[in-house]
């Protein structure tokens, strides 16, 4: 029993993008002209898809769980560069991606743009599809269509841009010819799993044959093809050929007994039983190209996005084939009631024969659509791959980056990246002429007469890159244990002093970017003052480290000097040494930052990722480290799993490992004595620390804490321990370990080998 054939319609997908092009259109090429203008849209073989929260324990279930999307038309900005005819005389790479598995089929348009929202209301829309499908059947009876079968499917736009409010008014037609009576189905339609004997190897083979099939036609022609079925053939049982060849000796040589011939196109329909829209012009080809066929088998292919199977991983998870096979009855063009009637004009969100309107006012200046633009790019994580990523919490982290030089250029770029929004550089030198090539954020404009600010300039250049982050640039010199500083001097340090402190307390995160250890001294310090999360990358020839500080509990836990401090160390807490003058008297090759090319994009990238793992953990700055030999069920973990500690990489082999370092208790940057010394005292603290002034001892081996009064003496000097080390008892401890190897007796007696144990 035979049933009138229905088809999926298709439904318009249009990216932003495009109107901002329609409207560059307007302004800069039409103006006030009403002409037909080509377009290019395309659409993909329909797929269902599977919610991702969705669990199946078997095909069946999963089967069951998918969920049909409409076959939509997508017309995205790259509709106005060319049309599909256009791209079938290109060979560039672009032009080849498309003739890859998973291949779009490109199809041409037409807009019809008017100059007023009464002409778009009043426009002869029957005559629109008319003149469109005039000429579908032009091409048909030409041949062109069985050339090129794109010719079958080319869609209309007619369209408003309001230009003063950003509202665009639009209604997409897809021409199809109908046919009256109505071609019909003789059965139900059948999956392809289903059709073929030889089972999934033969569904396997007929996604290899179209990949096969599609690399050797053009962009236009493989919407539409001839397949043969041997399904007596076990190695190649399908054979697919151009439209061309229907009823061509070449297919009736490839059709042997037990053979079937089907005419295949790409189906953007996941409807499990109706075939999409573009099969309604294909059938008018065969009703007028081949009037002697009437019956006819047609595979209704929609899994061309899997490409061959041999390019699959063999780990991947198996995708079910959603292709179908149905029987059609076609009218013939002697039975037809009328000629040319063409139907097609989309219907809108309440499934009514009405035009949509778009309204960008809020988006469609440049500034915001790259606003837009950018967040599409962080939205996509949440779709399939992250979907409980909060973004709002990266958006509203704000970033200090100590150091704009190499490590601060690529750490800002991909903190942008993230949709980190306000974002502070702090340096005080200049872009030289060696610096453009290695920092992306500085070109030689920036390094002529004497070069700019690189704080500055490199603020500026984050806005010129991206119009809506808070940049701005702080030109400081960040005051440096070991570096003495004057009694002119004082103000100014104090000055800086402040000036940082106060950077550091309003903002989010410190990152630590600078080529010198003791400059990273002071914003260290600061850092665990304030209890902010530190990130801290330093480089080698070809080694880095990254890492993030630990962060005290609690202002009480600054008085915590026993072992209950269970923070993760700082940069400083794996030294027994304290940082001192590291900058003068070096030379050339120590004055640059020596290190391979390629590793402080490496470095700064990871620091970035460690610290959006640290904002997407429940516990942020308090976020605990993996547990390497325990395992997790995953609850709690965050959405990118609980940050390392440091991440060294050696370029050298290629390597990468992550360690774990505790909170050293005489730490000289982040240890309860240090904090509270500066919390105590101030700057005084901190010139002490500057000018390396040491104090007297009340006892031996004893540091006097206190700094008030006089009682500034030149003790130890002779023992060379600076104040840092004296405050926090590293001083002491190097003392007693010189007592100890004092007190050990050296034999200077060679003796014999006979006083040695083979082991």
């Amino acid at each position: 029993m035979s049933e009138i054939l229905r088809f999926e319609p298709f439904a318009s997908t249009i990216e932003p993008e495009f109107w901002s092009g329609l409207a560059q259109h307007k302004l800069h090429s039409a103006q006030l002209s009403t002409a037909r203008t080509p377009i290019c849209g395309e659409f993909t073989g329909g797929r269902r898809h599977a919610p991702r929260s969705a669990t199946a324990n078997s095909a069946s279930e999963a089967a069951a769980q998918t969920l049909a999307v409409p076959a939509r038309l997508r017309i995205s900005k790259d509709s106005w560069s060319k049309t599909g005819a256009e791209q079938d005389g290109e060979t560039d790479s672009s032009s080849q991606q498309q003739q890859q598995p998973g291949v779009a089929v490109p199809v041409d348009g037409f807009l019809y743009n008017t100059n007023t929202i009464e002409e778009f209301k009043k426009s002869d829309k029957s005559e629109i599809l008319r003149e469109v499908g005039a000429s579908i059947l032009d091409a048909i009876r030409s041949g062109q269509a069985t050339r090129t079968p794109g010719l079958l499917w080319p869609f209309a736009m007619l369209s408003f841009a309001d230009l003063k409010k950003y509202h665009f008014y639009h209604w997409v037609a897809f021409p199809a010819v109908t046919a009256d009576p109505p071609d019909t189905t003789t059965g139900a339609a059948v999956p392809i799993a289903d059709f073929v004997a030889g089972g999934s190897a033969d569904v396997d083979a007929l996604r290899t044959a179209y990949v096969e099939f599609a690399r050797n036609s053009s962009a236009q022609s493989c919407g539409a093809f001839v397949a043969v079925y041997q399904q007596q053939n076990i190695s190649s049982p399908w054979t697919l050929f151009s439209l061309e060849d229907w009823g061509s000796a070449v297919v009736e040589e490839a059709a042997g007994v037990g053979s079937s011939v089907m005419l295949g196109f790409i189906d953007p329909s996941s409807h499990s039983t109706r075939p999409g829209w573009p099969l309604r012009n294909l059938l008018t080809w065969m009703r007028y190209s081949h009037p002697e066929t009437t019956d006819l088998k047609v595979l209704c292919f929609r899994d061309a996005a899997l490409g061959s199977a041999d390019t699959q991983k063999s780990d991947a998870p198996r995708q079910q084939s959603e292709s179908i096979v149905i029987d059609v009855q076609i009218t013939p063009a002697t039975e037809l009631k009328a000629e040319n009637q063409v139907s097609g004009w989309e219907r809108n969100e309440k499934q009514k024969l009405a035009p949509r309107i778009v309204n960008l006012s809020s988006t469609m200046n440049p500034v915001q659509l790259a606003e837009s633009a950018l967040g599409l790019n962080l939205q996509l994580m949440r779709w399939r791959l992250a979907p409980s990523i909060d973004l709002g919490k990266m958006a509203a982290t704000r970033a200090l980056l100590v150091g704009a030089g190499t490590l601060g250029a690529y750490t800002a770029r991909a903190l942008l990246a993230w949709g980190v929004r306000k974002i502070t550089f702090v340096d005080n030198g200049r872009v030289s002429f060696s610096n453009p090539a290695r920092q992306p954020l500085y070109d030689f404009a920036d390094s002529l007469d004497g070069g700019k600010p690189k704080a500055a300039a490199a603020a500026e250049s984050m806005r010129r890159i991206f119009p809506n982050v808070d940049a701005q640039g702080v030109q400081l010199s960040i005051p440096m244990p070991g570096h003495s500083v004057s009694p002119a001097e004082v103000d100014s340090t104090r000055a800086a002093v402040q000036t940082l402190e106060a950077l550091v307390a309003d903002h989010d995160v410190v990152f630590l970017l600078t080529d010198s250890r003791e400059s990273r001294w002071l914003p260290t310090m600061l850092g665990a003052l304030h209890r902010k999360i530190v990130v801290c990358v330093a480089l080698g020839f070809d080694t880095f480290v990254a890492m993030r500080h630990g962060v005290y509990p609690s202002a009480g836990a600054f008085e915590d000097t026993g072992s209950s401090d269970t923070r993760l160390g700082c940069y400083f807490c794996n030294d027994v040494v304290a940082p001192t003058d590291s900058l003068t008297d070096r030379t050339l090759d120590q004055q640059c930052t020596v290190t391979r090319p390629g590793l402080a994009p490496i470095a700064s990238g990871m620091a970035v990722e460690l610290l959006a793992t640290i904002v997407q953990h429940p516990l942020g700055g308090y976020a605990p480290v993996p547990q390497k030999d325990a395992a997790s069920d995953g609850s709690g973990d965050g959405v990118f799993g609980e940050p390392e500690h440091q991440i060294r990489g050696y370029l050298s082999g290629f390597r990468q490992h992550a360690i774990v370092g505790r909170a050293y208790s005489m730490c000289t940057a982040c240890s309860p004595a240090v904090v509270n010394s500066y919390r105590t005292h101030g700057f005084d603290f901190l010139l002490r620390v500057f000018n390396n002034t040491l104090v007297k001892e009340s006892a031996p081996h004893t540091p006097v804490v206190s700094v008030a009064g006089d009682d500034v003496a030149a003790a130890n000097d002779s023992a060379g321990y600076s104040y840092l080390e004296t405050l926090t008892g590293l001083a002491a401890l190097h003392r007693k370990t010189d007592d100890m190897l004092d007190d050990i007796e050296w034999s200077d007696d060679g003796g014999s080998d006979d006083d040695f144990v083979a082991l």
